[in-house]
């Protein structure tokens, strides 16, 4: 799925063609709805990618529940300090640093997502950001990695930026944990078992939630991938985390909105 020596300008020109499709016309497919939630985190104030996202996901084949994200620029740090739900303490003792606000927004996001699977009936869920890009035959290979999925499986990440792997089936791999951990929130299906396991030591918010799945191998979650991977990122939005960082970031997204707004 990924294309790593693609040009910038070559990927920025197919997202843009992907979002324009979706965003224009009708895109369901026929398959069937499928058996398990979808949970599609998306922040308010971004209308554009839940649009794409709405019409991208049924066109391969899922049916998504979007779930309001946390907008970290509304957080009351004051309450979640007194809840006991973020300190900057716990983050440096755990990652060296405190968390940007959006990190602890998209952390506390997931973990709604944790929340709306314990909730349900379902046995797993495929948590999904609004700005995931996937395959045109995900359905059937997700599909596929459930059959291949060993019974104690946890997480499986559809996108992850790790190679340190082993095979474990034709289409699945299972993640050594060396020096190169798994570290993406892109797109994962996760069990109720793993669901709940996070939610009994996510507080308080100590790592971005990226970050907290890279490290599930430590709560003994079975964490494995799937290969070739099953999602991108449509890099045509701006960053809602790491856009403000500095100007390279800041000039990216501007150039990002600025296309969203012409040609979007």
């Amino acid at each position: 799925m990924s294309e790593p020596r693609a040009s910038l300008f070559a990927r920025a020109t197919r997202n843009l063609r992907e979002y324009r499709r979706l965003t224009k016309g009708t895109t369901a497919s026929l398959l069937p709805q499928q058996d398990y939630g979808v949970y599609v985190l998306n922040l308010e104030r971004s209308p554009e990618r839940r649009r794409y996202i709405s019409a991208h996901l049924p066109s391969v084949g899922l049916t998504p529940t979007i779930l309001n994200a946390v907008d970290g620029k509304k957080l009351d740090y004051t309450a979640l300090v007194a809840a006991g739900r973020y300190s900057d303490q716990a983050c440096f003792d755990a990652f060296s640093r405190k968390l940007l606000p959006a990190e602890v927004g998209c952390s506390l996001s997931h973990v709604s997502a944790y929340e709306a699977l314990l909730a349900s009936n379902h046995s797993f869920a495929l948590v999904v950001e609004d700005d995931a890009q996937f395959s045109a035959d995900a359905r059937m290979r997700i599909d596929q990695l459930l059959k291949e999925a060993p019974r104690d499986w946890g997480i499986v990440q559809l996108r992850f930026d790790s190679r340190e792997f082993e095979r474990q089936s034709e289409h699945l791999v299972r993640f050594t944990f060396g020096t190169d951990w798994p570290v993406s929130a892109t797109a994962y299906l996760i069990s109720r078992s793993a669901a709940s396991t996070l939610l009994g030591i996510v507080y308080p918010i100590r790592y971005p939630a990226d970050s907290l799945l890279g490290r599930a191998n430590t709560w003994n979650i079975a964490v494995f991938g799937a290969w070739p991977e099953v999602v991108g990122v449509n890099n045509v939005f701006p960053s809602a985390i790491q856009g403000n960082r500095n100007w390279r970031f800041r000039l990216s997204n501007l150039a990002k909105w600025l296309i969203l707004r012409v040609f979007g």
